[in-house]
C-alpha cells in the first residue's frame, strides 16, 4: 500500500510536467504576440498574422481543447493530493501554487479563449481589433508567470524533501552502523559477572565463619 509521504514527490512531478506542457504551448504563441505586444515594427503585418493565428485556434479541433484540459487537470490533482495533508512548514507554499493554477485558468478563459472566439466573430466589444489581440498576448504573459512560479515553487519544494529524505536516510543508517560496530552485551553476558560476585561474596561469609568457629575452639 502506497503511503501519503509516498505520494507527495509523484504530485509534485505531476504538477511541474503539466505546467511544463502548458508553457509550451504558450510560448509557441510568443512568435505572434511579439509583434502585437512587444515589437509593433511589423505594424499591421503583424496583427493581421496574429489575427490569422488565433482564429485558426479557435477552429482548432476538439480532441486538442480536451487535451488541454486533460493536462491541466493532472495539475490540479497533483495539487489537491498535496493539500490534502499539508506540513505546517510548505502549506502555504503548496496553496499558493494552487492559486496560481487557478488564476492561469481563469486567465485563459476569460481573455484568451473569448479573444480567440472574438478574432473568429470579429467582435471585440468595447476595444479594436488591435487591442483585443495585445490583451489576447498580455494574457499570455500572466499564465506564463504564473505557471512558472509553480514550477519554481514545486521544484524547490521537491529538491527540499529529497534533500530530507536523503539526510533522514543517511542518519539511520550511521545509527545502523554503529549498534552494529558497538553491540550492547546480552543478558547471558550480564549475568555472569552478577553471579560472580554473588559467589565471591557467599565464598567470603564461609572463610568468615570458619575463622569464627576456630577462634571459639582455641
Amino acid at each position: 500500500m502506497v503511503s501519503y509521504q509516498e505520494l507527495l514527490p509523484a504530485a509534485s512531478l505531476m504538477m511541474i510536467a503539466s505546467c511544463s506542457v502548458i508553457l509550451g504551448i504558450c510560448f509557441s504563441n510568443w512568435p505572434y504576440d511579439y509583434y502585437t505586444l512587444w515589437n509593433a515594427s511589423y505594424g499591421e503585418d503583424g496583427f493581421t498574422k496574429a489575427l490569422i493565428h488565433y482564429q485558426i485556434l479557435a477552429n482548432q479541433p476538439d480532441i486538442i481543447n480536451y487535451s488541454m484540459i486533460a493536462i491541466m487537470s493532472v495539475a490540479f490533482i497533483g495539487s489537491f493530493i498535496k493539500i490534502f495533508k499539508p506540513s505546517e512548514d510548505t502549506k502555504y507554499f503548496e496553496y499558493g501554487s494552487l492559486v496560481a493554477l487557478v488564476a492561469a485558468v481563469c486567465i485563459y478563459i476569460t481573455n484568451i479563449r473569448t479573444g480567440e472566439l472574438s478574432a473568429v466573430a470579429g467582435q471585440w466589444g468595447d476595444v479594436d481589433q488591435n487591442t483585443g489581440l495585445s490583451v489576447i498576448a498580455a494574457s499570455e504573459v500572466m499564465i506564463v508567470f504564473f505557471l512558472l512560479g509553480v514550477v519554481v515553487l514545486q521544484s524547490g519544494l521537491f529538491y527540499a524533501e529529497y534533500s530530507d529524505y536523503k539526510a533522514k536516510a543517511n542518519f539511520y543508517l550511521n545509527e545502523l552502523n554503529s549498534k552494529l560496530d558497538d553491540p550492547k552485551p546480552t543478558k547471558s553476558e550480564t549475568a555472569k559477572p552478577a553471579a560472580q560476585k554473588a559467589s565471591g561474596a557467599s565464598t567470603s561469609k564461609t572463610h568468615a565463619k570458619s575463622r569464627k568457629t576456630q577462634r571459639g575452639l582455641i
